[in-house]
């Protein structure tokens, strides 16, 4: 398990909320039930026609249980905020529930916001916390960003933890549960220790659906608008984009670009997700033009695919070797190729493509599946010697 989830699953924080009694729901009429729907319906009409800037307060209070709040962007809500992690809260840990190892180790990444829940109890008591567990903002996806204002200061804050809450007795003046954890060097710059906070979604940005964040319909993703690639079965895959310019895995097993990448990175996580029902075979797509999509790679070809697509390698595959002597030494800026006699694989903006499918190298959606998959690891495989290389200027 990785510390970051293990932390996630630790954490013991309680939280008050808002939601119906069931008993109310099964004694409703269906009348009355029918009352209710179109009263939401206009509740919900009117809140879509709210204007923009509008500090809203989310329904909440009167002692009940709260509601998931779902965030439309444009918005303002009032919501409570707590903080967590450092000197005062050491229990907390220094790793989020994140899978991307580059962005769970958050003192690295003060710029933090755990969203919390708004269950009645905390499933870690029973030895479990999900990411579904921690739906107080609907279950935002990793990575999303919120602009948090409180007492003159703002700041842009991402979602990389997960938390319980500070349970049913506590609540802001307006009856709004706690909704996020504010990491402690953020929330020193909010002065935000149990506080009252504006929260708004911030503007799209291309942003995909992180591992386990999004179910696997890829609902809430936004495609990219530049770049779309022909997949072995003929079928378009749109390439997802995510802020900054790290490569991130989705639930899927296809990876999201970096908006800010350049264009060679784009273009090889596309075709890495191109293969990605390809078979493994030894020696495939060797001799066979790179620009056209073959049935089966090995790791050598796979590599060259993406180096390929990538604009910096010609026609055809290189073999493992002389991957270990291609381009220029040291690990790149982007792009860094692992290679020696035996096996090469490929790191595009800090995720892995490779063909080595074992569960100690691959902690991802893709682990156990054979053939070219981005993976997932803490660190790089280290069961060889490797040859660092990469391609000039990226």
């Amino acid at each position: 398990m990785q510390p970051g989830l293990a932390y996630g699953l630790a954490r013991n924080r309680t939280l008050r909320g808002l939601a119906l009694g069931a008993a109310l729901l099964v004694a409703l009429t269906p009348v009355l039930l029918g009352a209710a729907i179109a009263g939401l319906l206009s509740e919900t009409e009117a809140a879509d026609c709210a204007g923009a800037g509008t500090i809203e307060t989310p329904a909440g209070g009167d002692g009940l249980y709260a509601a998931p709040l779902r965030l439309i962007p444009g918005r303002s809500y009032e919501v409570g905020a707590t903080e967590y992690g450092g000197p005062g809260d050491p229990s907390s840990g220094d790793y989020g529930s994140i899978p991307d190892p580059a962005q769970s180790y958050l003192p690295a990444h003060p710029d933090t916001f755990a969203e919390l829940s708004v269950l009645t109890h905390n499933p870690a008591n029973d030895g479990s916390f999900t990411f579904a567990d921690a739906d107080a903002l609907a279950n935002l996806p990793y990575m999303s960003a919120l602009r948090v204002s409180h007492d003159g200061h703002s700041e842009l804050l991402y979602k990389r933890d997960i938390g319980y809450g500070q349970g049913p007795g506590e609540q802001i003046e307006n009856g709004q549960p706690y909704r996020i954890d504010v990491w402690w060097r953020a929330a020193q710059q909010l002065d935000v220790t149990k506080s009252a906070v504006q929260i708004e979604l911030a503007p799209p940005a291309g942003a995909a659906g992180a591992l386990e964040a999004l179910p696997e319909t890829g609902s809430g993703e936004q495609e990219a608008t530049s770049s779309e690639c022909e997949g072995p079965l003929g079928a378009s895959i749109p390439l997802p984009l995510v802020p900054g310019t790290r490569t991130r895995i989705l639930a899927s097993g296809l990876a999201a670009a970096g908006e800010q990448a350049p264009e060679a990175v784009k273009q090889m996580v596309a075709a890495g997700n191109r293969l990605h029902a390809a078979a493994y075979l030894y020696g495939a797509a060797h001799g066979t033009p790179l620009g056209t999509l073959q049935d089966a790679y090995d790791c050598s070809s796979a590599v060259s695919y993406l180096l390929h697509w990538g604009g910096v390698l010609g026609e055809y595959a290189l073999d493992s070797s002389q991957l270990a002597s291609y381009g220029v030494p040291g690990p790149g800026r982007y792009i860094t190729i692992y290679a020696n006699a035996v096996h090469a694989f490929i790191y595009v903006a800090g995720l892995r493509l490779d063909t080595v499918e074992d569960p100690a190298y691959d902690s991802g959606p893709n682990s156990g599946r054979p053939g070219p998959h981005w993976r997932v690891s803490q660190s790089v495989p280290a069961w060889a010697s490797w040859s660092v290389r990469h391609p000039a200027g990226l």
